[in-house]
């Protein structure tokens, strides 16, 4: 059973690696799209090399019985760490989630340094077992090790669950990309399963109770979650295949957004140099576009007059800002103090607003400025 449930584990692991990699080919400079990949990579190898046919050769290889694990559980968590980094490449600007990327990056290479000195020092590499947990886990060394690997995974897998959540909740009108997250935070809960099912085996062998089923009820969480997280993670590229509606909208907003992007280049979710093919395909592209008229938006109001109540004012009104910022007359209000009018839906809103822009004149005129 052990060899079965890691062995499904591996090789959905690597069919989605193989997927990614082949977008990954057609676009190398996208960050989220080979931190993405990478993810799916350490993911993938976790799972082969727990697998017993693959894992006893290796240690036999190395030389050092069970020094394998080290392999295994510090792929795991690289994997949560650079889901947490795609989770940033996706919904913060690029200088910004580059730094995130860092932290998280330095975080991860942090826990496997005091794993790896930990495992070295343990009594554990006198002979290979496959019931490396039951047999091990109680040793003062390895204790310290696992608790410090399922607590780094755990508060990972928690906190892509949480951001993959609330991020979900700003792409209702996008339906690839928010089913995807949602998705990817199930994953995340179900692998947390995994995470709760071995701590609660070390927590009980502290205080001298022995409860070995819980390390094997561990192992269907573990396969099922990743499963799940690579459905969810891949998701919003699927959308292309279907997104034809969300295609024309994106196309559509192109004349409001240049306006605005021209006027505030800091508005952009992601630099030219990233590429315009990104990991989550149409649905993201939509996504960014919105959010950054949004922003745009945001740092115009303090050049504007009124509440326009319909798209054709509104784009008038967006008009008439720019060309009252341009020509120098000053702010009414401080920026982004208070939003563009809220509308039940917005995509439509948006797209109507744009290709109201679109039609006048001088707004032709300005985007040739």
């Amino acid at each position: 059973m052990h060899d079965l449930l890691y062995g499904i584990g591996a090789l959905a692991g690597w069919i989605a690696f193989a997927y990614k990699m082949n977008h990954l080919r057609q676009d190398w400079r996208n960050p989220g799209l080979r931190t993405i990949t990478a993810a799916f990579g350490f993911s993938a190898l976790a799972f082969t090399l727990t697998v017993g046919f693959v894992y006893q050769p290796i240690d036999s290889a190395v030389g050092v019985p069970n020094l394998t694990k080290l392999f295994i559980h510090s792929s795991m968590v690289l994997f949560s760490m650079l889901v947490l980094q795609m989770l940033g490449y996706w919904r913060y600007p690029a200088q910004r989630a580059r730094r995130r990327a860092r932290v998280y990056l330095v975080l991860g290479l942090t826990v496997v340094a005091a794993m790896s000195a930990l495992i070295l020092v343990a009594p554990i590499h006198e002979r290979y077992t496959i019931h490396f947990w039951k047999t091990h886990a109680g040793a003062t060394a390895m204790l310290a090790y696992l608790t410090i690997f399922l607590s780094a995974l755990s508060v990972a897998l928690v906190a892509i669950a949480y951001r993959a959540w609330r991020f979900a909740a700003l792409t209702r009108q996008l339906p690839w990309l928010h089913r995807g997250l949602r998705i990817t935070a199930l994953g995340a809960v179900l692998s947390f399963g995994y995470c709760a099912c071995r701590g609660g085996f070390l927590l009980l062998l502290a205080v001298d109770i022995r409860v070995d089923p819980l390390v094997d009820i561990a192992m269907p969480f573990a396969t099922a979650g990743q499963i799940v997280f690579f459905t969810g993670l891949t998701m919003p590229s699927w959308g292309p295949r279907t997104g034809i509606d969300q295609l024309a909208a994106y196309r559509a907003l192109e004349p409001l957004w240049s306006a605005l992007h021209r006027a505030f280049p800091e508005i952009a979710l992601h630099s030219p140099a990233d590429g315009e093919s990104t990991l989550g395909g149409v649905d993201y592209r939509l996504y960014r576009r919105m959010v950054e008229i949004w922003d745009g938006q945001l740092a115009l109001r303090p050049y504007r007059t009124g509440e326009p109540s319909s798209a054709q004012e509104e784009a008038e009104a967006i008009l008439d800002a720019l060309r009252r910022r341009r020509e120098g007359h000053p702010a009414t209000a401080p920026a982004g103090s208070h939003g563009p009018a809220p509308h039940g839906h917005e995509l439509e809103w948006l797209v109507a607003v744009s290709r109201s822009f679109a039609g006048l004149t001088p707004a032709r005129e300005l985007d040739r400025a």
